[in-house]
């Protein structure tokens, strides 16, 4: 069997994979906000420290648009300063972790003072402890969305991710956001803070720990090196923190496909990304 059979089989595999964890995990019903501020454009916020340089140097930009923010952003100013309309959680230390749980959800619910529609995992409903921290704000509507990972060909990846089924493998935040802008009726997807510059981030100790210096906007000048904690709570090895990015990139490409086949345009804004999959543009 040849090359191009081999690649073919293994596609199949994936797909056929991908069906059978669509029907274990998935939920089939999941309701999408229809009301925007801007229904043409979203700018999505990441967690990277060159997201306060953007914010602070191109305000009339940013504020023309319809906003997401991501996991922590929260915890900084900039949450009711820019009061974006959509939020999206992705990391399941939320559910693993009490600390963090309280930190969002309580913080969600005593700061969000306008409509916000907050997008959890589905996998998220199991756990029941997070849900009385944010049920007494009437602003916060719950809007669940599947983070199923989904590979294999890409006119099936693109079906599924457009019933919302799916998602590329979602190793961070970002991939489940691109995913939710393109199932909304959004014309142009902006990325800000999608920095993704964690390579000479890493290092490792003489005693074989590796730890990496993850950056956020709203902790950059205090943030310093630590271990990458793993969904189990271990520290993650150095060949794992390398895969889980080499997903991540991949998927990106899954995703410019995908918003090339339904006439949208991914765009990244952030200055030094090291996402090489989407159409750039400068400020």
């Amino acid at each position: 069997m040849g090359e191009k059979g081999l690649k073919y089989f293994g596609l199949l595999w994936q797909s056929f994979l991908s069906i059978v964890k669509i029907l274990l995990q998935s939920k089939w019903k999941v309701e999408l906000p229809n009301s925007f501020s801007n229904s043409d454009e979203l700018l999505i916020l990441a967690n990277g420290p060159s997201l306060n340089r953007t914010v602070e140097d191109h305000t009339e930009f940013v504020h023309q648009k319809t906003l997401l923010a991501v996991n922590f952003c929260v915890t900084s100013p900039m949450f009711e300063q820019l009061r974006p309309e959509l939020y999206l959680i992705a990391d399941p230390l939320f559910w693993i972790v009490p600390e963090k749980r309280v930190q969002l959800f309580q913080t969600l619910a005593e700061k969000t003072a306008w409509n916000l529609c907050l997008f959890v995992p589905a996998r998220a409903l199991k756990n029941k402890e997070w849900q009385p921290l944010i049920s007494s704000n009437p602003h916060i509507k719950l809007c669940i969305y599947n983070t199923t990972p989904i590979e294999g060909f890409q006119p099936f990846c693109n079906w599924i991710f457009s019933k919302g089924l799916g998602v590329p493998r979602p190793h961070n935040v970002l991939i489940p956001s691109i995913t939710m802008g393109l199932r909304l009726p959004f014309k142009k997807i902006y990325l800000a803070g999608a920095d993704h510059s964690w390579l000479p981030e890493i290092t490792v100790t003489d005693e074989n720990v590796v730890l990496m210096h993850q950056k956020h906007f709203y902790d950059q000048n205090k943030s310093q090196a630590a271990t990458v904690t793993q969904e189990n709570l271990h520290s993650a090895r150095l060949y794992t923190i390398l895969y889980h990015m080499y997903v991540a990139f991949k998927s990106y490409f899954v995703l410019e496909a995908y918003a090339q086949k339904q006439g949208k345009e991914v765009i990244n804004v952030t200055p030094g990304s090291y996402i090489d999959a989407f159409k750039r543009m400068k400020l």
